[in-house]
């Protein structure tokens, strides 16, 4: 599963406007000058680029990354960080330009920490995520792909199905709406977002109007965008009670705008705008697989659909299944994964350790009246590989969508279960490096290897990878 902060915008969260310094600056700031920090740099000539898709040169005898630039470029940057052997900087002037720079299309560019490589053509960006992906596959697990899949792509703007911001209230009784700044705590204001699909993005100036009238109270710091099959809906924290106006503004807006709200208050349950607490659904289809999969708002799911849709597919093709083929689905969520593969085999098992998604996998099996399927709760960071097959039995096929620490644990013991065939679903070419040369010391080859670009515009890296049994 991903879950993914900056672009990945259901982690930018906050509570109150601040100005605050990222935990990654404060170990940087230990031993370096103010005067360091804020130095200008002229005419950097910027030698190669990083996976997350930041500028590389020498200053000071250190590694220098430069957010903004790239390779070929000469710029003009400041540093705001530095280490004994690294420094950190920002572009501020492009003397001279590569040819994939384009400009940035978002006018909240330049502060939003959501999204990083718009400066970047679509399609150089892709490029750099296949590359990053590779080299990191050769340099840590000293492994070459047999073959090179062809990236799955996406469209670069109205690709996201969620995604959440915060609320800040100014003194003057104005609100601000928007995502978190770079390297900050504060809130860029947004009205409108050039990657959230454009039934949300025209929500943002109406929910910033609704959050404004009620703003007295104070009541609302976060507002979460959904996009199910079913239209829009939205999440509002809420952290003071709301009055009986307060709601029926929230009613008169939700009428409007033909958008479902509720109200999330933290413990665990949400509410509708009457008060009552519901348990509502929102769902998304893989048409591929004659699959409508109903989730609650506060499940994981794939916030770009169209790459999910072809994710599945593609590994459900990968594995190459049979009819008699007993497969195992680890960190399985919800089943997006398990119930596509259960349409082409004798026998599914997913495991999960979230109990709610264990248990939307066997609503979801239910509703679409597939039988062949069993849903396990169980904490795969614990669990060994000999632990699994006793309580799942044996497999010829393993499909593994871990968390961006990736799967060490299991992969450690997967000689116990012994698949034909491995699937690894990966949101970190770095664990998956180095789950890669667990898989090859167990007598796997990878046969197969490309990215998915999940999220277009930002430095986040999704990919997939084959391996087979030698």
């Amino acid at each position: 599963m991903i879950v993914v902060t900056a672009i990945y915008l259901r982690g930018c969260s906050i509570s109150r406007r601040r100005k605050s310094t990222p935990s990654r600056q404060g170990s940087s700031r230990r031993g370096a000058s103010a005067a360091t920090l804020n130095t200008p740099l002229k005419d950097l000539a910027i030698e190669r680029i990083s996976h997350d898709g930041r500028g590389i040169t020498q200053w000071q005898d250190k590694t220098l990354f430069v957010e903004g630039a790239l390779p070929g470029e000469v710029v003009d940057a400041r540093v705001f960080s530095s280490q004994s052997r690294l420094a950190e900087a920002r572009v501020e002037t492009v003397q001279v330009a590569a040819p994939e720079r384009t400009s940035p299309p978002c006018p909240h560019y330049d502060l939003c920490g959501g999204c990083q490589l718009q400066h970047i053509q679509p399609e150089h960006q892709l490029a750099i995520k296949q590359r990053a992906v590779t080299e990191q596959m050769a340099r840590w697990a000293k492994l070459t792909p047999e073959r090179l899949l062809a990236p799955i792509e996406s469209p670069s703007e109205g690709y996201r199905s969620r995604a959440r911001l915060g609320v800040w209230y100014e003194k003057n009784g104005s609100v601000t709406l928007g995502f978190r700044r770079r390297r900050s705590r504060e809130l860029t204001p947004v009205d409108r977002c050039l990657v959230l699909a454009p039934v949300l993005r025209q929500l943002l100036v109406p929910l910033g109007e609704g959050l404004a009238a009620i703003a007295s109270r104070r009541a609302i710091t976060h507002v979460e965008l959904l996009l199910g099959e079913e239209g829009p809906a939205a999440l509002l924290r809420q952290v003071k009670p709301l009055t009986e106006h307060n709601l029926s503004v929230l009613r008169a807006l939700a009428a409007e705008q033909g958008v479902q709200l509720w109200l999330d208050c933290g413990d665990g349950a949400l509410r509708d705008l009457s008060g009552q607490t519901c348990d509502p659904r929102l769902s998304y289809d893989l048409p591929e697989f004659g699959l409508n999969l109903a989730f609650h708002p506060n499940d994981f799911t794939q916030v770009n659909r169209g790459v999910n849709r072809q994710m599945v597919t593609r590994a459900v093709d990968l594995l190459q299944l049979k009819p008699q083929d007993q497969v195992m689905d680890l960190f399985c969520g919800i089943g997006n994964f398990t119930l596509a593969l259960a349409s082409r085999c004798e026998r599914v098992v997913g495991v999960e350790a979230v109990e709610t998604m264990v248990a939307r996998g066997r609503e979801n099996a239910a509703r679409q009246s597939v039988d062949n399927v069993q849903f396990v709760a169980g904490d795969l960071a614990r669990l060994s590989g000999a632990e699994l097959q006793r309580r799942c039995g044996k497999v010829s096929a393993l499909l593994l969508d871990p968390p961006r620490e990736g799967a060490r644990e299991i992969l450690t013991g997967i000689g116990q279960l012994a698949p034909e065939r491995v699937v690894y679903v990966s949101c970190n070419p770095a664990t998956l490096a180095r789950d890669a040369g667990l898989l090859a010391e167990c007598g796997y080859r990878l046969q197969s290897l490309g990215v998915l670009d999940m999220f277009p515009h930002t430095a986040h890296v999704e990919s997939m990878a084959l391996f087979e049994r030698t």
